[in-house]
């Protein structure tokens, strides 16, 4: 039972009757709105969030790598293999980091099987390679335009500030080298297996973490940065929502630096079940060795 009596009686009568009025609608409601409309869809939208290195070397994030040229015969067959392991993800979308501008969210390009030969960004080799093999259409470009500004973080003179931002550098670099290191050894899935791994988004995210460290003289343009870094996650997050219906099995691919929140905002939804990519990676190269 809801007992406003008390309180009800100590406010004007213009909003005890409003208040009466709340309550009787939410007495009213309760029922209908714990149970789902009727003939309403309650499948889940299932999401396979696969972070990922950019394979055409941008050079454009906090961390990046040196790779190696994935129109190779042995990156092509790499890439071959984990495309028809997500297969059995049974995808129905793609959504990758790129922009558009119409509100549909629809990438306009129409998938291209001879950008397999030339286009070295994972867009084409991941993203259209398993759109083309799953029979779908058109990809979702859900990205969204962000400040990422590490000027004012260079500006910070004052200590512990500048000595945060000159550590976090170094063990940027050195998570850097670690990764170029790995894509060196190991076939794409079993790499992307490593990548996504608990471990490594933590060591990707933990950068941010001590950015926020980095501030003097009254500024704090480390939590300025991951401020903005954060608000351009939940847009690209609230992105992929806009893009999914009950039953969609979206394959999510973007830059691992990502990652982190995106499961974050994800898997906190009564209607999204977010799936591992771990079994199709690992799945992937399996099949490589077996072949």
């Amino acid at each position: 039972m809801i007992r406003l009596h008390r309180f009800a009686t100590r406010l004007p009568r213009r909003a005890r009757l409003l208040a009466a009025g709340l309550v009787a609608l939410l007495v009213l409601a309760g029922p209908a709105a714990a149970a789902a409309e009727p003939g309403s869809d309650t499948r889940p939208i299932r999401i396979l969030l696969l972070g990922t290195f950019h394979m055409h070397n941008p050079g454009q994030d906090a961390v990046n790598i040196d790779s190696d040229d994935v129109l190779a015969p042995r990156r092509q067959a790499e890439l071959e293999a984990l495309t028809e392991a997500l297969l059995a993800f049974a995808p129905t979308k793609v959504a990758v980091e790129a922009r558009t501008g119409g509100a549909d969210l629809v990438w306009p390009e129409p998938l291209d099987p001879d950008a397999l030969q030339h286009d070295r960004n994972e867009i084409a080799q991941v993203a259209q390679r398993l759109a083309m093999k799953a029979g779908i259409e058109r990809l979702h470009a859900v990205d969204v335009e962000g400040e990422f500004d590490m000027a004012p973080l260079r500006a910070v003179t004052a200590e512990p500030g500048a000595r945060e931002l000159r550590e976090s550098m170094v063990e940027g670099a050195r998570v850097g080298e670690q990764m170029g290191e790995r894509l060196a050894a190991l076939s794409i899935p079993a790499y992307l297996d490593w990548l996504n791994s608990d471990a490594m988004i933590e060591a990707n995210h933990r950068l941010y973490r001590r950015w926020l460290r980095v501030s003097g003289n009254g500024q704090y343009p480390g939590a300025k940065l991951v401020t903005d870094w954060y608000a351009r996650n939940m847009q690209i997050c609230a992105r992929i929502l806009q893009v999914a219906q009950p039953g969609d099995n979206i394959v999510v691919l973007y830059g691992v630096g990502h990652v982190y929140w995106l499961r974050e905002c994800l898997s906190g939804l009564d209607d999204v079940e977010l799936v591992h990519p771990s079994r199709y990676l690992q799945a992937a190269d399996r099949a490589l060795g077996a072949g």
